[in-house]
């Protein structure tokens, strides 16, 4: 988590990132994303979060402290310490753009293993369908636009990919060895015994 952070922060200090023309228009452009009213039956996150709420709402909705980082129009808000996600800690990062919530991510880091990774697609399969096998060049797409570089199609592995609604994408990857993260982004245009906490 503090590398994520540091590689953050370092790239909002240079400059916010230019917006990704989408392939094929999987990736959405988060600048340009129709505002979804608060009161909508979009996309919910833990604790009633959604689809460009502002800082301080999602603020008001935490039950722990934030902390804030923000260069040009991009911020994040991070607690300190690790969440509970289905069964597992992770260190949870709100993603905003002019002050509208945008992604979310969950990093594992390396505290998982491979068995950990599959209950996780599988409690998310339980939540939003079956997975996709999905291009790493989408989670890059969607990630240069807050830190380009950060990422490289050939460092995203085993990534799987969700559809929630018509206004939230959902990814499952590795972007290390052994090393992996829930990443859940604004579009715009389950059962089982799962834990699904957090998710």
């Amino acid at each position: 988590m503090k590398k994520f952070l540091c590689a953050l922060l370092a790239t909002l200090m240079l400059g916010s990132a230019g917006a990704t023309a989408g392939a094929g228009g999987v990736i959405p452009n988060l600048r340009e994303t129709p505002t979804v009213p608060p009161e909508s039956e979009s996309f919910r996150f833990r604790g009633g979060a959604q689809w460009n709420m502002s800082r301080e709402q999602v603020r008001g909705l935490e039950t722990t402290e934030l902390a804030e980082r923000s260069q040009d129009s991009w911020s994040i808000l991070y607690p300190l310490n690790g969440v509970e996600v289905s069964r597992y800690t992770a260190d949870l990062v709100y993603m905003f753009y002019s002050d509208r919530l945008k992604m979310i991510s969950y990093d594992f880091g390396t505290r998982g293993t491979e068995s950990d990774f599959a209950y996780l697609t599988g409690a998310l399969d339980s939540i939003y369908g079956t997975h996709r096998e999905a291009d790493p060049a989408e989670i890059v797409g969607v990630m240069d636009q807050i830190y380009p570089g950060y990422y490289s199609a050939e460092g995203i592995l085993l990534p799987r990919g969700w559809k929630a609604g018509e206004d939230t994408l959902i990814y499952l990857y590795y972007y290390a060895k052994d090393a992996y993260a829930i990443l859940y982004v604004c579009a715009g245009e389950g059962p089982g015994s799962y834990v699904t906490t957090g998710l």
